[in-house]
C-alpha cells in the first residue's frame, strides 16, 4: 500500500428516488437497505487505506441522516436532483490536491471487501504495466498509456460480453487481477483531482441529463482511443456491482454479500 496516497470519497445518496433508469432491484431490497448495505461495503473496502469520506445527500430522509451521523464523514444535504447531486459532487474537487485521488461513488454499487486494496496494487504497478513495445502491426501498441489521464471502473458490466456491444480492449495483469480497457462509465469512478479541475466544464456538461454515454465518448473515444485524452480500465472480475437487476456484475457472489451485509445491518446500533 502507498501510504502517501489518498482517496476522497465522494458517496452520493438519494433514498427518495428507487431507481432513475426504473430497473428493478435485485433480491427485493428498498432503496434504504441497498444504501445502507453499499455505504457499509464500501467503509468496509476502505480499512487501512487513507481516505476521507464525503457524503453528497440529496433529500435524504431522516433515517438516512441518523444512519450516516454514525460513521466519520462529512455530510453535505440539499435538495438537489440527480443532476444537481452530480455537480455538487464535482464542485467538492475544487478543494481537493491535485495529487490526491477522487472516487465517485453511487449510492447503489456494493463493493467487495478487497476492492480498494486491488485497486491499490494497480496504481502501485501500473507504471510497469503501462509499459509497450511499439509494433507497427499492432496498433494497440502504438497508445501512450503512461500519457493519459487514467480513470477506473471498478464494475464489469455483462453486457461488455453480449456480441453487440463487445470490443477490442488492451488486457494487464497485475498481480491482483486481470485488468481490461473500457470506453463507457457511469458516474461511478476514480481518477486524479487534478484530472477534474482539467476536464471540469466537460464534467459539468455530463451533468445534464446525467449523461454518462457522452461523457465516455469524450473521455476515452471510440474503439482503441488513438486520440482520446484518457483511458480506464476496469477489473476482471469487478471489484463492485451495480445493483440493478440487468447490471450485476458477472462470476461474484453478490448474493452472499447481501446477506452479510444485511447481517451487520442488523447489528449496528443507531
Amino acid at each position: 500500500m502507498n501510504i502517501n496516497r489518498k482517496f476522497n470519497i465522494i458517496f452520493r445518496a438519494c433514498d427518495g428516488v428507487n431507481a432513475v433508469n426504473k430497473n428493478p432491484r435485485p433480491y427485493d431490497l428498498t432503496k434504504a437497505q441497498l444504501i445502507k448495505m453499499c455505504f457499509l461495503s464500501l467503509v468496509e473496502a476502505l480499512e487501512g487505506i487513507n481516505c476521507r469520506i464525503l457524503v453528497v445527500g440529496d433529500k435524504l430522509s431522516e433515517e438516512m441522516k441518523n444512519f450516516f451521523s454514525h460513521f466519520n464523514v462529512e455530510l453535505y444535504l440539499g435538495d438537489f436532483g440527480n443532476d444537481a447531486s452530480i455537480r455538487e459532487a464535482l464542485r467538492l474537487t475544487k478543494n481537493i490536491p491535485d495529487n490526491e485521488w477522487v472516487y465517485f461513488c453511487e449510492d447503489d454499487y456494493l463493493h467487495t471487501s478487497s476492492s480498494f486494496s486491488q485497486i491499490e496494487i494497480f496504481l502501485n504497478e501500473r507504471n510497469n504495466l503501462f509499459k509497450q513495445k511499439i509494433k507497427i502491426y499492432n496498433l494497440s501498441s502504438l497508445i501512450n498509456l503512461n500519457g493519459r489521464d487514467l480513470f477506473i471502473f471498478p464494475p464489469d458490466y455483462p453486457d461488455r460480453y453480449k456480441p453487440k456491444f463487445r470490443r477490442h480492449s488492451l488486457i494487464v495483469a497485475s498481480s491482483g487481477c486481470h485488468w481490461r480497457q473500457v470506453s463507457n462509465i457511469t458516474f461511478t469512478f476514480l481518477t486524479k483531482a487534478s484530472t477534474i479541475k482539467k476536464r471540469f466544464s466537460l464534467f459539468m456538461k455530463s451533468s445534464e441529463g446525467a449523461n454518462d454515454i457522452w461523457l465516455g465518448k469524450k473521455l476515452f473515444g471510440r474503439s482503441f482511443g488513438f486520440w482520446a485524452s484518457s483511458i480506464c480500465f476496469s477489473p476482471l472480475p469487478g471489484l463492485t456491482s451495480h445493483m440493478h437487476r440487468d447490471t450485476m456484475t458477472p462470476l461474484v457472489a453478490w448474493e452472499a454479500l447481501v446477506k452479510h451485509y444485511a447481517q451487520k445491518l442488523s447489528e449496528l446500533k443507531y
